[in-house]
């Protein structure tokens, strides 16, 4: 079993986690397991308990709406902050290409950089000179940055949660392959994703927020490009 080291990979690229029983559950739970769930949810966030379901008679459309928003970004390039569940914070620049292309450059001190040419994601610690690699397909971020979204075909969608000015919608990979489950956080009525967070085995939560976005503006494909120079591919490892 591998682990990347910082939170953010450690959450979002965790390899080995062990099967929840949401990916044998079908798309929308009932209603009875909706309510207990998200009565659980509301209180550790802190927030008024609500059902896993707000509105289940336009989750369909709902699904679409959210379907078409991210859809509709080819690129954007913006500010990231993160949070881990011990309270840590990071810093720095976002930058995503569909199909499967992202990249996280960490702020100083943070010596981490995260790159996803489409395939592979590689985190390189670039005061070490050490990196690491997984395939894209093992991480939550594989649907979420394909060419063509599909929450409802792609994911299993665990809740779906209507709040003042923003909706939750909280899902696992449909295959299998990926790990972890990932909440994504749009501003209403616009749809602008403004966050995420994924949770891995152990409970672990780590939190993306995202500001000063650009959508869609032409972006430099070296950005992309993996440094096969000190490269440990962890896929041959156990």
């Amino acid at each position: 079993m591998v682990r990347f080291k910082s939170l953010l990979p450690k959450s979002i690229l965790a390899i080995s986690l062990t099967a929840i029983s949401a990916l044998a559950a079908p798309a929308y739970l009932s209603a009875q397991q909706g309510q207990i769930q998200g009565q659980v949810q509301g209180q550790i966030q802190g927030q008024a308990a609500v059902p896993n379901f707000t509105h289940p008679e336009t989750v369909a459309a709902d699904l679409e709406r959210l379907d078409l928003a991210l859809n509709n970004t080819g690129t954007l390039q913006g500010r990231f902050s993160q949070t881990g569940s011990d309270g840590s914070l990071a810093s720095g620049t976002l930058y995503l290409q569909r199909p499967g292309k992202i990249r996280f450059e960490y702020d100083a001190p943070n010596s981490l950089l995260l790159v996803s040419d489409g395939v592979t994601i590689q985190q390189t610690d670039t005061a070490l000179g050490t990196s690491d690699r997984i395939p894209l397909s093992s991480t939550p971020l594989d649907f979420f940055l394909k060419q063509s979204v599909s929450l409802a075909r792609d994911t299993h969608v665990l809740s779906l949660q209507k709040y003042a000015g923003e909706t939750h919608v909280n899902v696992v990979d449909a295959s299998g392959q990926a790990q972890g489950n990932m909440t994504l956080i749009f501003n209403e009525p616009n749809l602008a994703l403004k966050e995420w967070r994924v949770t891995d085995e152990f409970g672990t939560t780590t939190r993306v927020s995202l500001s000063q976005l650009v959508y869609n503006q032409q972006l430099d494909p070296r950005l992309f490009i993996l440094d096969n120079s000190r490269t440990t591919d962890r896929r041959r490892r156990d």
